[in-house]
């Protein structure tokens, strides 16, 4: 077929912003990208791929004490000495402490240990039940009465006696749990955790 007179006799300077446009990325379709739109970021294909969505905060972790075949030992087999620690709980826990340590013969170490582990798991309700606020609030006042120190804390003191890295570990604990320091979160999460019920005035 023969073609057209106006299809052969373009004008030739059409054709040269053609070739401009090529590269300019000024003609180039919708995207406007030209030659090099998906290089420059401007054509359609690099807008349809979705933003990465952000990952999730990780939850909050706690790392364990290293195994006792981890554990530094002297040269006759021996585990290092382990430096007793004091911490201050109520009259009603040292009682049930007692109890529970002598009916399953456990050391005092030994059951607070437990005791700290099986809190992670019950950490906020622990923390809810034993934290006191005022006693009385209102829409009209300020709130009255002063918030009591933690449910489980008090002047009887014992002792257990950890390993240092036993200690981190509850380092940790304190941390999440935002108490004030490890006697307090040992006697929480004793009074918490024993068995028997709970006293009200613990």
């Amino acid at each position: 077929m023969a073609k057209s007179k106006d299809a052969t006799s373009e004008p030739e300077e059409t054709a040269g912003e053609s070739l401009e446009d090529a590269f300019s990325g000024g003609g180039a379709g919708a995207g406007g990208g030209g030659v090099f739109g998906a290089w420059q970021g401007g054509g359609s294909a690099a807008a349809a791929v979705p933003a990465p969505a952000a990952a999730p905060a990780p939850a909050p972790v706690v790392k364990p004490a290293p195994s006792q075949a981890q554990q530094e030992v002297a040269s006759d087999g021996r585990e290092p000495y382990r430096r007793p620690v004091g911490f201050r709980v109520s009259v009603g826990v040292a009682k049930r402490l007692e109890r529970f340590r002598k009916d399953k013969n456990l050391t005092v170490t030994e059951v607070v240990m437990l005791m700290a582990d099986k809190s992670v798991s019950v950490m906020e309700e622990m923390l809810t039940y034993a934290v006191q606020g005022p006693k009385v609030k209102t829409s009209l006042f300020a709130p009255q009465g002063v918030a009591g120190p933690p449910k489980g804390t008090g002047s009887e003191q014992r002792q257990w006696s950890p390993r240092p890295e036993d200690r981190q570990v509850m380092a940790q604990l304190v941390e999440m749990s935002g108490l004030t320091n490890e006697s307090t979160y040992i006697a929480v999460a004793l009074n918490y955790c024993l068995p028997e019920k709970p006293c009200k005035k613990d």
